[in-house]
């Protein structure tokens, strides 16, 4: 087997995804409760027991929901840095492997880096992985698009890219302006545009890659009118050698393969 990521969920409701390589597994994020988190990965024909990480972004309820139970059920470690572990509720009495921001590990066939992001959390990142000679760039959850997530999203094969809201539609839409403010400030979340604007730049840059517009707001956002963003910012750069996919708020969606020119959407058959 090829190195192959699949989202099992993408939003503001539960975030995980899955990587496999050759047998070994892992995690980024366990925001899905464990009975649902063993099924997805059970149907994915992954045994629990297998997994060889949950690697930690952050500790919002979103990616954490699953993350101290499967390690206490399935003896696999946590992965993350001090200020994130010490942020989650009963990580101390679990599995733990601390790796601060920016230094590289090795967990199996995988290689492991981590790189800030800018979010309203502890110490928030996104991670690299890289396997077989393919690189996979998972950033969501970020405020403003960070020198080191430019230049990780640059390297990678597929890009996991937050694409959260409309701009009109967060203004316009029910929340209170205090939290319209917070996603919409330094430390809140990605819009369409700002994402659709590091897609010119990965364009610009010539090398053929996936792109997957992820953690989609229910509210302020779709997979039609973030797709629809991204791909007039591209239509300016001609015939960009970017693929596109949208990956889904609670259900499994998306997946790529190491090597494959076929990847799937998954866009219009769940809910949304």
């Amino acid at each position: 087997m090829s190195l192959e990521v699949r989202s099992l969920a993408s939003g503001s409701s539960a975030n995980c995804i899955l990587v496999r390589d050759n047998g070994a597994s892992l995690l980024i994020d366990a925001g899905i409760g464990v009975r649902q988190l063993v099924a997805a990965l059970e149907r994915a024909g992954v045994n629990p027991r297998d997994l060889s990480a949950i690697l930690v972004t952050h500790e919002h309820t979103d990616h954490i929901a699953g993350a101290v139970r499967m390690p206490r059920r399935f003896r696999v470690p946590l992965v993350s840095n001090s200020g994130t572990l010490a942020s989650i509720p009963g990580a101390s009495l679990t599995l733990v492997r601390e790796v601060e921001v920016g230094e590289e590990m090795g967990i199996q066939a995988f290689g492991v880096r981590s790189f800030p992001v800018s979010h309203d959390a502890a110490c928030p990142v996104g991670y690299t992985i890289t396997c077989g000679g393919a690189t996979v760039c998972s950033a969501t959850d970020t405020g403003t698009l960070t020198p080191e997530m430019r230049a990780e999203a640059a390297t990678a094969d597929l890009v996991i890219l937050e694409s959260n809201h409309d701009l009109e539609m967060l203004v316009k839409g029910p929340y209170p302006w205090p939290l319209k403010r917070r996603i919409m400030g330094e430390w809140g979340h990605l819009s369409n545009d700002a994402a659709a604007g590091l897609l010119t730049e990965l364009a610009d840059l010539g090398r053929p890659r996936t792109v997957w517009l992820a953690h989609l707001s229910k509210t302020n956002n779709s997979p039609g009118i973030a797709l629809a963003a991204a791909r007039k910012a591209l239509s300016s750069r001609g015939t960009a050698p970017i693929a596109l996919g949208v990956a889904l708020r609670d259900v499994p969606s998306v997946s790529w393969r190491q090597g494959a020119t076929v990847f799937q959407l998954g866009l219009f058959g769940a809910r949304q």
